[in-house]
């Protein structure tokens, strides 16, 4: 266990380290939000009286960005390494389905996207007891509160043997926390505050967790509050420089959006200003000349002659403002190009191309999201992988789960009752897929429909299957009456082909019915013709023994009891097949 000098020391040099990142990500969100200006360019503004102006590319970047990663189709699977991990997999996926349905997940990852734009982010998974049941939580952990291990070089800090988290409360909820401690606190107009530290060390056998204030005693320490021995965050760094500092997009886009707000203020300014020039005996009164001729409505009494002899001369900025607005251009465009987003990523692109050229133009332009997207899914990883090894950790109990399926809507499954759906450790292997939603829904829409033109030219059975997915990758709003509609249509189908198979099962019976008389016809016949080679051979025999008498026998009457007997048993077989009913 660590002291407190020990920890406040290892807490200032992390801090130290760590503020040069934290400063450009707090200017990265003032610049987001808009708030651009110094101070002494806004006084001097204020001073001449005109209205500051900002032009926040920034901004409109980011929200681009974040609006392309909302709309991405994800898809994470985990699969067994074994064979014999399939069932456990399976459950695995579901349970995973239940973690990304809940209430604050989709929240609390858009926040994640936000703050990795601007260089960091962090996510805590923690595992919260409700009644007798475990359940998962994820939380997005703002990095102005959060420092890193000094000595970590990798971009999702897996290397980092500590962490430290600030925590600003109420005095109130602190002594609730920890009730017999006493706390260094701090007073505003309202309440008294205390601020908490709580810092994750590596010692043998996992993270330990420490909770304790600069300038007071250590209020809590946990060895291992996990039962793998782990942390609850999972970091990811938007770009490393040389000095491994962490930092954000704004790093590259700051210089440019500052000369364009220069730039705007600038033009503004020579826009509602000019230089007069003229001679001593040109004015009357020079500083009533120099008030008035700078007004927008004036009317400047002048000396007779002045204006003839062009004693007075005004000299405006026409040609800076061009100049500086061609600039202006230059680093917008530039701007986007560092961004990785050009004019039709954007959604501000005015040229007539095709609808072809212009999607070919918009992938394009989202090359440079690439970087994003993979940090991103590779954080996303982690964090599933972090959620599995809890899960396998943690819920050993009977639990019962509510999950909304895709395909059957509402269910609930069960963990734990059986052999079959026991959670076990094991090893497995995430899947994880992102693809980027660029197209529109008209543009989809046109997409599906040639699509669905070719297969029913090949394959027509599979139309009515695809339909529903055309639809909902469209966002369409009728998906629920056409899959209704189509699932009717598919249950008269087999209702159909229920009956045609009962008709077709009868033909059948009835078919073997006619062969098995076919048979008894063939076997009455073969008794037929061996009872005449009987009869002939005794006719033989009996002629020998005569010693050559020649005696005529008649063989009609064992021709007709043959088949009398062959015809009682055919009209048996076709009585009772008639007797059926083949409706």
């Amino acid at each position: 266990m660590l002291s407190i000098t020990q920890l406040e020391g290892l807490y200032t040099k992390d801090y130290e380290f760590n503020q040069s990142s934290l400063q450009e990500y707090k200017e990265a969100k003032k610049y987001y939000h808009s708030n651009q200006l110094p101070p002494d360019v806004k006084n001097i503004i204020e001073q001449r009286g005109a209205v500051p102006v900002y032009e926040n590319i920034y901004r409109m970047v980011v929200n681009k960005i974040l609006g392309y990663k909302a709309q991405s189709i994800q898809e994470v699977r985990v699969s067994g390494r074994q064979e014999q991990d399939k069932p456990l997999a399976e459950l695995l996926n579901d349970i995973l389905d239940v973690f990304i349905q809940s209430e604050n997940y989709d929240k609390e990852i858009l926040k994640r996207d936000k703050d990795l734009i601007f260089g960091l982010c962090v996510m805590q998974i923690w595992v919260s007891k409700e009644e007798q049941d475990f359940a998962l939580e994820i939380e997005n952990i703002p990095p102005d509160s959060f420092l890193i291990d000094k000595y970590s070089i990798d971009s999702n800090a897996k290397d980092a043997r500590r962490f430290h988290r600030s925590i600003n409360t109420s005095l109130d909820f602190a002594k609730q926390l920890f009730p017999a401690k006493n706390f260094v606190t701090t007073q505003d107009n309202i309440e008294y505050r205390v601020n908490l530290i709580e810092s994750w060390i590596k010692e043998e056998g996992g993270f330990a967790r420490y909770i304790w204030q600069k300038g007071g005693s250590v209020l809590s320490y946990t060895p291992k509050p996990f039962r793998d021995g782990s942390h609850p965050y999972i970091i990811a760094k938007y770009g490393i420089d040389e000095k491994n500092c962490w930092y954000g997009l704004f790093r590259d886009i700051k210089p440019l959006q500052d000369y364009i707000n220069f730039a705007e203020n600038r033009m503004v300014n020579m826009m509602g200003s000019f230089k007069a020039f003229y001679e001593e005996d040109a004015v009357i009164n020079v500083e009533s000349f120099a008030n008035e001729a700078s007004l927008d409505n004036a009317v400047v009494k002048v000396a007779s002659g002045a204006i003839r002899d062009g004693k007075i001369h005004f000299v405006e900025h026409r040609g800076n403002i061009a100049t500086l607005s061609e600039k202006v251009n230059e680093k917008r465009n530039l701007a986007k190009v560092l961004s990785g987003l050009n004019d039709e990523a954007l959604g501000m692109a005015i040229n007539r191309q095709s609808g072809v050229a212009i999607a070919q133009r918009r992938d394009a332009g989202l090359m440079g999201l690439q970087d994003f997207i993979k940090t991103s899914d590779e954080m996303d990883k982690l964090i599933f992988k972090k959620a599995i090894s809890l899960i396998q950790h943690y819920f050993t109990k009977k639990q019962i789960f509510k999950i909304v399926d895709k395909k059957v809507g509402l269910r609930y499954f069960e963990i734990n009752t059986n052999e079959r759906n026991k959670i076990k450790v094991g090893k497995f292997d995430l899947v994880y897929k992102t693809q980027l939603k660029t197209q529109g829904r008209e543009e989809r829409f046109a997409h599906w429909s040639e699509m669905l033109k070719t297969i029913a030219q090949i394959r027509p059975d599979l139309v009515a299957s695809l339909l529903p997915l055309m639809l909902k990758d469209t966002d369409s709003p009728i998906v629920a009456d056409v899959e209704e509609i189509i699932q009717k249509q598919q249950q008269a189908q087999e209702q159909s082909t229920e009956q045609q198979a009962q008709v077709e099962q009868l033909q059948m019976q009835l078919a073997l019915k006619e062969a098995e008389a076919k048979i008894k016809e063939l076997e009455g016949k073969a008794m037929k013709y061996a009872a005449q080679g009987e009869l002939a051979q005794k006719l033989a025999n009996s002629q020998e023994q005569a010693q050559g008498q020649q005696t005529e026998i008649d063989f009609s009457k064992y021709h007709k009891k043959a088949d009398t007997t062959y015809n009682n048993q055919a009209n048996k077989v076709l009585q009772t097949a008639k007797g059926m009913d083949l409706r």
